[in-house]
């Protein structure tokens, strides 16, 4: 079965790259997640799911093409490899040979630059307390107050891997507050340093993955609508709705982080973010 999809300028130097094999990670009727051995890690995502900076999007919905039909057996999963290069990636499913074909690109979101508004913030915290962001307050209050780069390091190194799922509630709020500290203009470096020397033995593959992404700006077109609603370049609208809908804690949490961020240079505007 061929199966042509749009893929991230994220993933195009492993997906052009030399063929090399890949394990899975996870699978649900939405997304199909593998590593490569080189520790990249891919979703494959229909067109009605939320479009990860590391995706290759197909163009039918989880209605019309439930991914799980496609991945091999849960108790096979482990012994039935995968590979990634040479403009697809390639498995044996089911069915027979699954061939997803990169037939075009699409960049990544990434978070517009401009001074946060203070009631652009007070919505956003007041939307987010009456959601539960699947980590405790206190661990988040640390990083808002976090004042210099050692704290912000030790804070977002006790978030890591807090949570369960693919994307921990934890790794979601660091995410937020590394996007929200691009978006805001203020430096980041304990946070980004936590990233790059512990997400890689802390947290999930995916996780880490989406964490290296957040270093860069880079994250779910949710995320930069809401980001580009605090600094006032989107009208509201329903961007923090949307948002808050992303899985089932993963959009409060990364709302969470953005308000952290915020308080580096507005700190009466994340009073309700845990």
């Amino acid at each position: 079965m061929r199966v042509p999809a749009a893929f991230s300028t994220a993933v195009r130097p492993v997906l052009s790259g030399p063929v090399q094999p890949a394990e899975w990670l996870g699978a649900s009727p939405s997304a199909l997640y593998l590593i490569t051995r080189s520790g990249a890690v891919l979703a494959i995502v229909t067109h009605d799911a939320v479009r990860l900076p590391c995706a290759m999007v197909l163009g039918r919905t989880a209605a019309e093409l439930p991914l799980t039909e496609l991945s091999p057996d849960p108790a096979q999963r482990l012994a039935v490899a995968a590979s990634v290069g040479a403009g697809r990636i390639e498995w044996t499913g089911p069915t027979g040979v699954v061939t997803v074909v990169g037939v075009r690109e699409w960049a990544p979101s990434v978070v517009a630059v401009g001074t946060s508004l203070p009631s652009a913030l007070a919505a956003l915290s007041t939307a987010v307390a009456g959601h539960d962001i699947g980590v405790e307050a206190y661990r988040v209050a640390r990083l808002a107050d976090a004042g210099n780069e050692a704290a912000q390091f030790a804070a977002a190194a006790d978030l890591l891997g807090r949570g369960p799922g693919l994307t921990p509630s934890g790794d979601d709020v660091v995410a937020g507050f590394l996007l929200g500290a691009r978006a805001f203009g203020h430096a980041a470096p304990g946070g980004a340093a936590a990233v790059r020397e512990l997400a890689a033995g802390a947290t999930t593959a995916l996780s880490a993955q989406l964490l290296r992404h957040a270093v860069l700006g880079e994250c779910v077109a949710q995320a930069a609508a809401v980001a580009a609603v605090l600094i006032g370049r989107r009208a509201p609208d329903d961007a923090v709705d949307q948002l808050l809908a992303v899985g089932h804690t993963s959009g409060a949490a990364l709302a969470a982080g953005l308000l952290c961020a915020a308080a580096l240079s507005v700190p009466a505007a994340v009073g309700g973010a845990g």
